[in-house]
């Protein structure tokens, strides 16, 4: 059988089953994404990875900027060991400083923004809440892609001395956008 392109295998997963955080709201900070009985991501189906041309986040201010994975992975000069709460295991990232993208796009202090997962869970927040929080945007777990079924490509994780390490609803996975929250 075909394989699928990135492009196509991200549609269906989002309009299928991607069920890695929960729906219930889409511009709430107080829903938990809901982990299934097999995989705390929902499941899904296997995709291949995006390709270092793919598009895979939008982050959009008082600038836009449209990143591929290929971008993401040059930003990424960082690696972290943290306990990851939905495996309940450690693992390891390698990350980009969610205030690099951040203030790259304008986005700062007490400005509410959103973080948007393909399946359309919102996370809420200020600014200042992310950068006070050492948010990380992950692009690899433990030296490889994240797999979609598995909350990638990428996604928002929390070191461990962070408070917001155990506020999982900013633990977006499956991300696609981060920007203004209307």
């Amino acid at each position: 059988m075909k394989s699928l392109t990135a492009k196509t295998a991200i549609a269906l997963a989002t309009i299928l089953l991607l069920a890695g955080c929960s729906a219930a709201s889409t511009k709430s900070s107080t829903s938990t994404p809901s982990p299934s009985a097999t995989n705390p991501y929902g499941g899904g189906f296997k995709v291949d990875p995006p390709k270092a041309t793919d598009v895979v986040l939008t982050v959009s201010g008082t600038s836009s900027h449209a990143y591929t994975m290929g971008e993401l992975t040059a930003l990424s000069t960082k690696t972290i060991n943290i306990f990851e709460p939905f495996l309940k295991t450690r693992q390891s990232f390698a990350v980009v400083p969610m205030s690099t993208l951040l203030n790259k796009a304008g986005l700062a202090g007490d400005q509410k923004i959103e973080t948007l997962a393909l399946n359309d869970y919102a996370f809420v927040d200020t600014a200042a809440h992310f950068i006070d929080n050492n948010a990380y945007l992950a692009i690899g777990r433990n030296g490889a892609d994240i797999p979609m079924d598995q909350g990638g490509p990428i996604r928002i994780v929390f070191e461990d001395s962070s408070p917001y390490a155990k506020n999982l609803d900013a633990w977006n996975w499956s991300l696609k956008a981060i920007g203004i929250n209307k």
